[in-house]
């Protein structure tokens, strides 16, 4: 279990909890016990995307690809 955030060198030796690719950001969750999980790029913009569109934005579209021009480069 990490309940400790990884360090930037850190997170690029992980691969993505979901999918296996090569982890760049981490994600954590109350309901998984605040643990600290490896995701890659591809997973952390769709899970942006998905959280987005819960909260309720209107404009959660432009955001993303504001979000994906932001960290795609």
């Amino acid at each position: 279990m990490r309940l400790k955030p990884y360090t930037e060198i850190g997170i690029k030796r992980k691969k993505c909890f979901r999918c296996g690719g090569q982890a760049v950001f981490q994600w954590q969750i109350c309901s998984d016990d605040n643990q600290y999980r490896p995701i890659c790029l591809k997973c952390d913009i769709e899970l942006n995307g998905m959280v987005l569109k819960w909260a309720g934005f209107n404009n959660w579209e432009k955001k993303l690809n504001e979000y994906k021009d932001k960290v795609s480069h």
